[in-house]
């Protein structure tokens, strides 16, 4: 890490020691999405996560915050192949004054959808890939 890194902090260094790049942190994708609402102006923010199970398990960890239980201050969206067409159009609907949309999509929307409203990203930096074997021709 140390020669990866050179010029982050012995802290900073630490920390990448212990991270599991394999594992997403809901936890932690929960705070960083509070701490947006409850320090940036307004805007809607936009989560990628590589899959449904991934987008459904950031959902119930926002549901631990109570802010994010109460439609008044915040609308979570999923966004992810199976929702209804309303349900989608409701997605692109610009919330009332004071309410902050999070919308947690596939990183797949994020070549295949513009949401006009959104003005903070958060990626959780994992993707699923389909390869093909073509020993096995899968």
């Amino acid at each position: 890490i140390k020669q990866r890194f050179p010029k982050c902090s012995a802290a900073t260094q630490k920390t990448l020691q212990i991270v599991d790049e394999g594992i997403i942190n809901y936890e932690l994708v929960a705070n960083l999405i509070g701490y947006i609402n409850d320090n940036f102006d307004d805007g809607a923010i936009l989560v990628f996560m590589p899959g449904l199970m991934e987008i459904t398990k950031t959902v119930e960890a926002l549901q631990a915050n109570p802010v994010f239980n109460d439609s008044s201050k915040t609308r979570v969206y999923p966004l992810h192949s199976t929702l209804s067409t309303a349900e989608q159009k409701a997605i692109f609907e610009i919330p009332p004054q004071g309410v902050r949309k999070v919308v947690i999509a596939t990183n797949i929307a994020e070549t295949s959808i513009t949401i006009e409203d959104v003005v903070y990203v958060v990626d959780a930096g994992r993707v699923k890939e389909n390869r093909e074997d073509e020993v096995a021709q899968m």
